[in-house]
């Protein structure tokens, strides 16, 4: 398997991170959207918005990093990325479709804003107008989160590709000063995410 990644992207990450803790043999292929390398005609051919990342394994090609990663952990069942009972992955999709519906779009302009990382790699200020909308809507969303681990480390329960979902843009929060105290159960998950080898990885190649 090849993935496509270009270096401080979230999305990138967390589909190195889901390659990382399922075992499968891999190889990074770097590409640096800001020279424009993603939007070459031999890169579009396998992804058309132009955009990272993506893996081929073969004849598949995958753009959408959950897509990527749901793809990951079905061929590769025995890193546990995926309950077995229908009830149960239908659970990990629902936080996942939550994760790219909800969570992300509301962090975006938070961390695009408060994260000096960001800020230097993409060489903008940020929207104060943008943040503060999107912290309006994590007080919506962290909430909900935080009922969910209520007396669980893993939002199903074992650790899933629905936790990996959000490591990489709760990170950027993290990293850039947001305030996780108020919600508990999420900053004791967040540090548990972090503390895993997998992610150490995917921060090492990603934002390393």
């Amino acid at each position: 398997m090849d993935l496509y990644y270009s270096p401080s992207s979230g999305n990138s990450s967390r589909a190195v991170f889901a390659l990382c803790e399922s075992g499968a043999p891999w190889q990074p292929r770097r590409l640096d959207a800001r020279a424009g390398e993603t939007r070459r005609p031999e890169y579009l051919a396998l992804n058309p918005m132009g955009k990272i990342p993506t893996l081929v394994d073969g004849q598949t090609v995958l753009w959408e990093s959950n897509a990527i990663n749901w793809y990951v952990a079905e061929t590769h069942p025995g890193a546990g990325l995926l309950p077995a009972a229908p009830a149960g992955r239908a659970a990990v999709q629902r936080w996942m479709f939550f994760q790219a519906g909800h969570v992300t779009p509301a962090a975006m302009p938070v961390y695009r804003l408060i994260n000096p990382r960001v800020r230097a790699f993409w060489g903008g200020a940020g929207d104060e107008q943008a943040a503060a909308a999107g912290r309006v809507e994590l007080a919506r969303y962290l909430p909900v989160l935080e009922a969910a681990l209520d007396g669980r480390d893993w939002l199903e329960g074992a650790f899933s590709l629905a936790d990996i979902a959000y490591a990489p843009h709760l990170w950027l929060l993290d990293e850039g000063g947001f305030d996780f105290t108020p919600h508990d159960h999420v900053r004791g998950w967040l540090d548990r995410l972090l503390a895993r080898p997998g992610w150490r990885q995917a921060r090492q190649l990603v934002f390393g």
